[in-house]
């Protein structure tokens, strides 16, 4: 798709991209869209992403990354908690 806009936008959107760290005004107006809320909000298998994990640049990409290494002790991700995890995700909510 090619979308042609106006100089001054162009300069407008490279800069927020850099400052945004994007590496593309494609992805930084791909994470604009998303934000506001154009694609649908659910993954692969069609379950909600809650709003707290998504992402909407690489500066909350990277804070989330610290905020989970900084949320406590390492958890060995086993067959059996892979699987307790999707139990508990399957169960009803009460």
């Amino acid at each position: 798709m090619t979308i042609t806009l106006p100089d001054e936008m162009r300069e407008q959107l490279e800069r927020d991209a850099k400052a945004g760290g994007f590496a593309s005004v494609d992805e930084y107006v791909a994470g604009v869209l998303r934000a506001d809320g154009f694609e649908d909000d659910s993954d692969a298998n069609g379950a909600p992403i809650p709003h707290e994990l998504r992402v909407t640049s690489r500066a909350d990409l990277e804070a989330k990354i610290f905020e989970g290494l900084n949320s406590g002790p390492p958890v060995e991700a086993t067959p059996e908690l892979w699987e307790s995890l999707r139990q508990r995700a399957r169960a009803p909510k009460t």
